[in-house]
């Protein structure tokens, strides 16, 4: 039997456990995972149509060629869907568990998708996009925590920041197929696209119960002996190994130093608001959320056509054309800066990646001005190619920590309310920018791209000011940064006496049960 860990070994244990494809267990974990990480890919499914259906002849005909707030209401239907979700689904994950709100979430997507294919009118449309996002939100405040929660600490930031980059895999699917579904010559030019996306919920609900509960969650639930379990099982490969073992006095120190009280009532929400630290936590979440929907890229996501429209590229195989490669170079660019955000300061990511996209989009608005004032192609040319830059920086970071930041940033105990207040504030900016979008482009035209550079300057002044280091710690230890090293300290060390206890009790009783089998 292995000795309990002291916290100067953690770290060295973990950067010594054997590669992730050397434990079966673990790949098994990680096929597993493919349920909730394809999340973000049924997400991006139905986004890549709010944006290519608009391009879509056909769809746009059939529905009386909506402009104007009626457009906007259409792209910002989904989020409406997903503020009523982030109200309740924290509870509900924190009740319930993770994987329940993944399952309701991909049955509610799957419905609303055939919904949508043999819709008679647009505000049918629009509804069934509006439950689309409401489901789809329940899927997004279970499918990330768990990912996180159950992955090897090894592999856990890496895993992590690989979720949301699948958001791109939805979004070439959908665009490639509007873009080979656009010409048909009847209402299957856009019903094609939209039949097609109950294949992936349908393999969510059926892959999410093989998948195994969020330790974490069943520690803060009083249910110890079934997250180590599942811990000796999938991480350590049915050995309680050095690496179980820093993973539970970790999470139990984690849970017994957290002095939050996730009720909401007088006691509870002070025992939030009352902590510098989880005020700070909740900014984090706050600008993060706010930044991934108003820094400039889901104006590309969702209205591209519109912008394609000011620099004269107004046909539907040219703006479906460009829809699809962009969604290719986006998926490649984040996917590959997965692999790289591990290695690399969180705080200089987003400065980096920030600081570089707004200079693109001073360019950008630049050169749209320019092509109104003159209609020469080559200033039309040189947007595209500043949408696609534009794309390379907000994408290498954006992408990933959107979701991987704000959920290493929070206790066990806050994750799934925390998490559904920034999925809350995400909802609520995407439709704000979507809902007024279509109209300030009709408006203002170029000039609306001045007002987005100056915002982004702001943002760079929060993440300089404000945002905190979190590389190179587990999960655990990330909250010391926000509420000091000796709350955390003192619970690791009670954690410790608790595992070293438990354990010479295990090897008393093998001893004692050996003796008698001898007897």
């Amino acid at each position: 039997m292995v000795e309990a860990l002291h916290s100067d070994e953690v770290h060295e244990v973990i950067a010594k456990s054997p590669p992730w494809y050397k434990n079966g267990n673990l790949v098994k974990l990680y096929l597993l995972l493919t349920a909730p990480l394809l999340t973000s890919t049924a997400w991006g499914f139905d986004l890549s149509l709010t944006s290519g259906l608009q391009a879509v002849d056909q769809f746009m005909d059939n529905f009386g060629n909506p402009t104007g707030s009626k457009l906007g209401f259409f792209g910002a239907s989904m989020s409406v869907g997903g503020l009523v979700a982030c109200i309740l689904g924290g509870t509900l994950a924190d009740r319930f568990g993770r994987r329940g709100v993944c399952f309701v979430g991909a049955a509610l997507v799957l419905g609303m998708a055939l919904m949508q294919t043999f819709s008679t009118n647009f505000d049918m449309f629009v509804g069934s996009k509006m439950i689309i996002g409401f489901g789809g939100n329940l899927q997004q405040l279970g499918g990330p925590v768990l990912v996180s929660e159950l992955a090897h600490p090894k592999q856990r930031v890496l895993v992590t920041s690989l979720y949301n980059t699948s958001i791109f895999i939805g979004l070439i699917l959908g665009s490639w197929i509007t873009y080979g579904t656009y010409a048909i010559p009847s209402n299957w030019s856009w019903k094609i696209p939209c039949l097609l996306q109950v294949i992936l919920p349908a393999y969510q609900m059926t892959l999410i119960w093989f998948c195994p509960e969020s330790p974490r969650w069943l520690v803060t639930r009083g249910r110890v002996e079934e997250a180590r379990s599942i811990l000796i099982h999938y991480h350590g490969n049915g050995e309680e190994n050095l690496v179980v073992q820093a993973e539970m006095q970790d999470i139990l120190a984690g849970v017994e130093a957290d002095a939050t009280q996730m009720k909401f009532n007088k006691e509870g929400i002070s025992s939030i608001l009352g902590s510098k630290g989880n005020r700070h936590r909740l900014w984090i979440c706050f600008w993060t959320a706010v930044g991934s929907q108003a820094a400039g890229g889901s104006l590309i996501a969702t209205y591209l056509p519109k912008i394609l429209d000011q620099v004269g590229m107004k046909t539907s195989k040219e703006q479906t054309l460009i829809n699809a490669i962009i969604s290719i170079c986006n998926w490649l660019t984040a996917f590959l800066a997965a692999f790289v955000i591990p290695r690399i300061k969180r705080r200089t990511m987003f400065l980096f990646s920030t600081i570089n996209f707004n200079l693109v989009f001073v360019v950008w608005t630049a050169l749209t001005e320019r092509y109104i004032a003159t209609e020469r192609k080559s200033f039309g040319i040189a947007v595209v190619v500043m949408i696609f830059a534009y794309n390379f920086f907000q994408t290498m970071c954006w992408i990933s920590l959107v979701i991987a930041y704000p959920l290493e940033c929070v206790t066990a105990k806050q994750r799934g309310v925390f998490f559904a207040f920034t999925m809350f504030i995400i909802n609520a900016t995407a439709f704000v920018t979507s809902y007024t979008t279509p109209m300030l482009l009709d408006s203002m035209s170029w000039k609306y791209y001045v007002g987005q550079c100056v915002w982004n300057c702001v943002y760079i002044a929060v993440i300089y000011f404000t945002y905190v280091e979190t590389s190179g710690m587990t999960l655990e230890e990330i909250a010391v940064v926000f509420d000091g090293h000796e709350a955390f300290e003192d619970a690791r060390m009670h954690a410790r006496e608790e595992l070293k206890m438990k354990m010479e009790r295990d090897e008393m009783a093998e001893v004692e049960e050996k003796a008698v089998k001898q007897a």
